[in-house]
């Protein structure tokens, strides 16, 4: 992996396999560095060893904690690969940022298109409120529907009473001025 391509990784996704390996290695390298050393104290604590001969125990730690190391590259270097397959990212994930450069958009045309989509929601807002409006006169109408329903309902029950002679002559005039005031009402 080049250099560039690491440092790419590292800016935009802050982390990088590369980095992870070599931090890894110095781990397992300074954790088996540590453990030998703290080994050696307690040994030579229990066994009261003179400070020149301890001194030269700890002195063999360093020499036996990198034989211990080479000994673990083979390990070491298939949790490399499991490191570089799962945490590997492809060179076609692009950021946001990547696609403006890469179509070539300027800063004008982004900002131009940021401008017209704060002018559609502000349309879409208007809309949303004349729909409401709407909706609000179309239950108005249903209610007067219903009305007229009754309305019409009335003018036949008069009509039928009409004609059976049940409502006397005096009031039909009435209902029949009364029918022809619904009636203009219906055409309108």
């Amino acid at each position: 992996m080049s250099a560039e391509e690491v440092e790419y990784q590292l800016q935009h996704f802050s982390f990088c396999a590369e980095d992870m390996i070599v931090e890894n290695r110095e781990m397992v390298k300074h954790l088996i560095q540590l453990s030998l050393l703290e080994f050696t104290d307690e040994y030579v604590k229990c066994h009261k060893i003179a400070d020149e001969p301890a001194m030269a125990l700890r002195a063999q730690c360093y020499v036996t904690a990198n034989t211990m190391f080479s000994e673990c590259t083979a390990k070491l270097d298939q949790l490399d690969k499991l490191f570089r397959t799962t945490l590997h990212i492809p060179a076609n994930v692009l950021l946001p940022s990547d696609l403006l450069h890469k179509k070539k958009y300027t800063a004008e045309q982004v900002t131009a298109l940021e401008d017209k989509v704060a002018e559609l929601d502000k349309q879409f807002r208007r809309d949303g409120i004349f729909l409401a409006m709407l909706q609000d006169e179309i239950e108005v109408h249903d209610r007067l529907a219903d009305c007229i329903g009754s309305e019409l309902k009335l003018m036949e029950l008069a009509e039928q009473y009409r004609r059976e002679d049940i409502v006397p002559e005096e009031d039909v005039a009435l209902v029949d001025d009364l029918a022809e005031v619904m009636q203009d009402v219906l055409r309108s």
